[in-house]
């Protein structure tokens, strides 16, 4: 299907093909001939689907140029989206005589707003604060509006933008058509469709490939205090031309920001608490290439419409897998290649495969960079700076003439002296030391997945305070100590588990590491810490010497109360059937790993 055959007037399809746009995305060849036909409609569709023409090009088609009025209102959940919408509406409207349109937002000055509606702007984008506050100053007419489109309405709810909305359409007149577009439908969306329509059209896209194919994805697990650095070296290896890079915070992103202008890199940020006059001055820079890295928050981002950005990194892991595909949807645009890069620590594990579940792509793991290798692409690339420079017919500089120097000399300095004049100290990181297995490995034999383990002259035993209580299964453990504890290959041996300990065989020289890595770790849902065994208590010859009874009676034994020793009631004793200390009725256990469910099974 093409857009011809959707029914739409030849101002706006002439538009359309000076635009490039060729074929009708899924959501706007079921929605736009339903609202051209003045039906209200609701549009459940992911973002960049293409809903901004599927309500823009009815919109358009509805108002009158003769009505130097306000005939449509469209309400966004940001100030850059309520722009980005402006500009594709002005787009679409360039043969329509007559037809204009302005955002209206916070943040930003109120004279430039109220000139666009006293010169009689029809197509109004804006914020609801914004929008409801020119509404009730009077200057916002409201008696013309014919079509009200709410965009990104789960945004708006999720912004708590609720009663900014029901204010608004309050104000509106009746009857009008609505158009609504979201990419969810939760009970509170639902509950505000109903509020505006009774009976809509409903469209539902059903999501595509949630990432594109050409954007290549990748993981770098690096601790925090490193990632500004380990930044710095994807920038230096000229990995990132043009990049995004997204946090969580705004603290974050200052900090980056003001880590990367220390080391000389033309950045900028981007995030709420700044001024719209100047949000808007950094994009056009970026937009102009005068900068080679934006920083900015996910709200912040909303909206941005930036083609050739060839690099997106997750400085920090979005909250929400939503985030993360809005996030890398900002590179590999329009069939470009592109790349994102995401930085993880040792507790990001859970929500990195959640991600990946809902992506449904494998992302890669990578090694962060050693200084020497950033310092070979550094030579390397300098060099071919060099080629490509010395191809064009240059002359001799006078002051070069008449040098009496050897010129394989006179190269290596030159050649020296650009590299020092365009290097820049690398910081040593935590991730520039070889693992201590790794340095174990250069002196000692290391175990092979699969090998022997009863050649080995030693091997040390790892204690995990979890066991069949839990559910785990050796593999859950193996899985453990190999992805999150990153044990070489093969040096994991014998696994045992108990009812709620479990013993780990290894070699020896991966039990620092592991230790240290596995500290405090999630197995199975439960919060469990790996360390060395230290072997059991000493006097206990026999699995049964470690039963909390016989403990006791082996205690009172060395202590000369004989082996029938009983505790008296005055006496603290735990109680397996109730989790409570005997003669201590104010203290409760605590009821980790289901142990009361297990005990009063087992009692019962």
């Amino acid at each position: 299907m093409t857009f011809s055959e959707l029914g739409i007037c030849p101002e706006i399809l002439e538009a359309i093909e000076v635009l490039g746009f060729e074929t009708p995305s899924p959501i706007q060849e079921q929605a736009i001939p339903a609202a051209l036909s003045g039906a209200d409609i609701v549009g459940l569709s992911h973002t960049g689907s293409g809903k901004t023409l599927a309500f823009s090009i009815p919109a358009l088609e509805s108002i009158d140029p003769r009505v130097r009025a306000v005939q449509v209102l469209c309400l966004a959940p940001t100030r850059e989206l309520a722009v980005q919408i402006c500009r594709e509406v002005d787009k679409l409207a360039l043969f329509l005589d007559g037809v204009s349109a302005a955002p209206i937002y916070g943040g930003a000055s109120f004279g430039p707003q109220l000139a666009a509606l006293k010169r009689g702007v029809q197509f109004v984008v804006g914020t609801p604060g914004r929008v409801l506050d020119l509404m009730e100053q009077g200057e916002l007419k409201t008696d013309n509006i014919s079509m009200l489109i709410l965009d990104e309405a789960d945004e708006m709810l999720d912004m708590g933008f609720q009663e900014d909305i029901d204010r608004v359409v309050a104000q509106l007149p009746t009857p009008r058509q609505t158009l609504f577009f979201s990419a969810t439908m939760s009970p509170a969306i639902r509950s505000l469709i109903d509020s505006l329509s009774d009976t809509p059209t409903e469209i539902s896209i059903e999501r595509p490939v949630l990432t594109v194919p050409t954007c290549e994805q990748s993981v770098y697990e690096v601790v925090f205090s490193s990632r500004i650095e380990v930044l710095s070296r994807l920038i230096e290896m000229g990995r990132m031309k043009r990049g995004l890079v997204f946090a969580n915070t705004k603290r974050v992103v200052d900090d980056i920001v003001d880590g990367l202008l220390a080391r000389g890199y033309a950045v900028d940020r981007l995030h709420g608490d700044m001024p719209q006059t100047l949000r808007e001055r950094v994009m056009d820079s970026f937009r102009k290439g005068c900068l080679s890295v934006l920083v900015a928050t996910d709200i912040a981002a909303r909206g941005l419409d930036i083609d050739d950005v060839d690099m997106v990194v997750n400085f920090e892991l979005p909250r929400e897998p939503e985030d993360y595909v809005h996030r890398i949807g900002r590179t590999a645009r329009a069939g470009r290649k592109g790349r994102a890069v995401t930085f993880i620590g040792r507790r990001d594990f859970s929500l990195l495969a959640r991600i990946e579940r809902f992506v449904g792509v494998k992302m890669q793991r990578e090694k962060v960079m050693t200084g020497a290798q950033v310092e070979q692409v550094r030579r390397e690339s300098l060099v071919d700076d060099i080629l490509e420079l010395a191809a064009k017919a240059h002359d001799l500089p006078e002051e070069l003439r008449d040098l009496e120097i050897d010129r394989e000399k006179l190269l290596t300095a030159m050649f020296n002296l650009l590299l020092q004049k365009t290097s820049r100290e690398l910081q040593p990181i935590p991730e520039d030391r070889p693992s201590r297995y790794h340095r174990a490995a250069d002196t000692e034999t290391s175990v092979d997945k699969g090998s022997d383990w009863s050649h080995l002259q030693e091997t040390s035993t790892l204690f995990m305070n979890g066991g069949k209580l839990l559910g785990i299964r050796p593999k859950d453990i193996a899985g453990l100590l190999y992805n999150e504890g990153g044990a070489p290959k093969g040096s994991v041996g014998d696994i045992r588990i108990f009812l709620k300990h479990s013993l780990i065989e290894v070699a020896p020289e991966v039990v620092p590491q592991l230790t240290a890595a596995l500290s405090t770790c999630s197995i199975c849902g439960y919060e469990v810490n790996v360390r060395e065994d230290k072997g059991r208590p000493e006097g206990s010859n026999t699995l049964r010497d470690f039963t909390p009874g016989n403990a006791r009676r082996a205690a009172a034994s060395r202590q000369g109360k004989g082996s029938n020793y009983r505790p008296r009631r005055e006496e603290s004793s735990y109680s397996p059937r109730n989790g409570r200390f005997r003669g201590d009725r104010d203290f409760h256990a605590p009821r980790d790993f289901q142990t009361d469910k297990y005990n009063r099974r087992r009692f019962r």
